[in-house]
């Protein structure tokens, strides 16, 4: 019988047996007797009726949006309510075009005739899809107020992502709460619609399966995370990356080559109905050039994203686990070559980089004890190196 670790006077499950007698690739967790005062539910909860709250005072009560006309290419041309006009601010109408017309037959059309746009902003359809969903197949009268629910539930299930995988690496986070201070939700509730809570919610929810040894539910969320926001890429990447590291096993990280081929499929069909490359609406740019034409313009809230997203490298150096490490350094080419659109407000850069703050707050998390078996990305968690264990007696 193996011999269980206690912290506080609780005491670990002893390493279950599978089949052979071999060790079980599941991780024995202790929390620490002194618990959080919510639930990381309760928090998740608590987001979401907060951010529902703000937005129903940004449709009643905030002055409506102005109506850009063709700088706003998507659906509703015009807005006819005051949901419409605040989804409308930024990309929360590309979205709605998606749910609105889910074949992309007439997108071309909602783009004025820009093919480049229209494929570029196609080429991200999970968030425009689950809109078609909740809207009860597009239907324009349910469209705006779904995606305003849509919001906040994403917000709220980001927030429950991120406390399941601080769990899968040993750490109860610091602040769970702190997630919505972040930019990317920020911009969320400022701008209704947007693809990134969605993304952040499948991208760590990916993340979590692949450490729990749920390698095709992970590859399944990392497939569609990719599919929110192709940025996502970087996930099953940066993952890959540390197995082959640590294993030198390649065959292990195949499948998390199968979300860039799901989005490379995609990619394909949206070309096929429209006629251009997503690439064609490029973000991209010489070396720093982006950053170099937008840092004159930046304001207070620029540099204090700039500041947040450094900051969260700094940690996640020091402290975060080596896929978290690989993630971060591939951000560097992409924020590197990135134009002029990304950098010359807090909103590009910031959502770019919106992974990076929430690894940050998981590496700085309380270490849970925990005992490990046969699990390198585990065995890399911030703080295991107090796991205690001891040999069978």
């Amino acid at each position: 019988m193996g011999v269980t670790a206690t912290t506080g006077g609780a005491r670990t499950p002893e390493p279950t047996a599978d089949g052979g007698g071999q060790p079980s690739h599941r991780t024995a967790t202790v929390r620490s007797a002194s618990r959080p005062s919510f639930s990381a539910r309760a928090i998740a909860v608590i987001a979401t009726a907060a951010v529902a709250f703000i937005l129903l005072v940004e449709v009643f009560g905030a002055p409506p949006s102005i109506w850009g006309g063709e700088d706003n290419p998507g659906a509703w041309h015009p807005p006819h309510s005051r949901a419409e006009l605040l989804v409308a601010k930024m990309d929360g109408h590309t979205f709605a075009e998606i749910a609105t017309d889910p074949t992309m037959r007439d997108t071309t059309h909602a783009y004025f005739g820009d093919e480049e746009n229209a494929a570029y902003r196609s080429a991200r359809p999970v968030q425009g899809w689950l809109d078609f969903v909740f809207s009860g197949g597009g239907q324009r009268v349910l469209l705006a107020p779904a995606i305003l629910v849509l919001t906040a539930l994403t917000a709220g299930a980001a927030v429950l992502s991120t406390a399941a995988l601080g769990d899968a690496v040993g750490t109860r986070i610091r602040c769970l709460g702190a997630v919505m201070a972040m930019p990317a939700f920020i911009a969320a509730v400022a701008y209704p619609g947007i693809c990134e809570p969605l993304a952040i919610a499948l991208a760590l929810a990916g993340t979590t399966a692949w450490l729990k040894d749920r390698p095709w539910l992970a590859v399944a969320l990392l497939s569609t995370a990719a599919l929110t926001r192709e940025t996502m890429l970087l996930v099953p990447l940066g993952l890959g990356i540390a197995h082959l590291i640590r294993t030198r096993r390649p065959f292990g990280a195949l499948k998390l080559a199968i979300p860039a081929v799901a989005y490379g499929a995609w990619v394909f069909v949206v070309h096929a109905r429209i006629g251009a490359w997503p690439s064609d609406y490029s973000q991209m740019d010489g070396f720093l050039v982006g950053l170099g034409d937008g840092f004159p313009h930046w304001h207070p809230a620029e540099y204090l994203c700039a500041g947040l997203l450094v900051a969260s490298a700094v940690v996640i150096a020091r402290k975060g686990t080596d896929w978290m490490r690989a993630i971060a350094v591939l951000h560097i080419p992409i924020l590197a070559f990135a134009n002029y659109q990304v950098w010359w407000v807090w909103l590009g850069f910031a959502r770019v980089g919106m992974l990076l703050p929430i690894f940050a707050l998981i590496a700085v998390g309380t270490p849970l004890v925990t005992t490990t078996q046969n699990r390198p990305e585990i065995d890399a968690a911030p703080g295991n190196s107090t796991a205690a264990s001891a040999p069978a007696a």
